[in-house]
């Protein structure tokens, strides 16, 4: 009889620390780190010699990091806010079809409403709406000439991410997609706008790892 009462407490106690990171007026504070790499070869047909030219392999690279914060204002209910910064590098090596390199620098800020479904109150996912700005300058460079364009994107939308809790004071998230529309207008060399509608699912490595504490 003893022994069953000792478990039975401990189980209770269990519950009660995990189920206080996601309780109201939880608060969690970290950041996301994103990290992305893609390769491509191509080779240019010459319609004049009827044959293909050398081959010129493309490597782009995405990196960023976003500081965030949010508050539970009701259990397994909290309000994010987040600023950040992403770089872009897309290169080609030997340039032989003038493809040029390409470098965009993103200063971005979103806040999102998120409601948490989780599994024994430590791992499960989390998913709501949220706006979003960025900041973006593109640069394009070629053999003779540099060309510029700067974008400001203005999206809003419902997103979708993972959610673990290994420990009572520390969570981890991991984006698994998003349904947006987008508004993005572009002044520079490609001055114009646009607006798209998008359904992603998760194509780049997006981890988020955050510090509960407040209740």
């Amino acid at each position: 009889m003893y022994k069953k009462l000792l478990l039975l407490t401990f189980a209770v106690v269990t519950i009660q620390a995990a189920k206080a990171q996601t309780e109201k007026g939880s608060q969690n504070l970290g950041a996301t780190f994103q990290v992305s790499t893609s390769t491509s070869n191509s080779r240019n047909f010459n319609q004049v010699t009827g044959s293909y030219g050398d081959n010129s392999k493309g490597k782009a690279t995405t990196y960023g990091i976003s500081p965030n914060y949010s508050y539970f204002i009701a259990d397994k209910l909290d309000l994010g806010a987040s600023l950040g910064y992403s770089h872009y590098l897309q290169t080609y090596s030997p340039d032989v079809n003038s493809a040029g390199n390409t470098k965009a620098n993103d200063f971005n800020a979103s806040i999102a409403l998120r409601k948490y479904y989780l599994f024994d109150d430590k791992v499960g996912i989390r998913t709501g709406p949220y706006v979003s700005y960025d900041r973006i300058r593109r640069t394009y460079t070629y053999t003779s000439s540099q060309n510029v364009d700067n974008l400001d994107i203005y999206a809003g939308g419902i997103q979708l991410d993972f959610v673990y809790y290994p420990t009572k004071k520390i969570g981890v998230a991991a984006g698994l997609g998003n349904l947006s529309y987008t508004h993005q207008k572009i002044a520079g060399f490609n001055d114009g706008s646009q607006n798209t509608f998008n359904l992603s699912f998760v194509n780049s490595l997006a981890l988020s790892v955050y510090y509960v504490f407040g209740k």
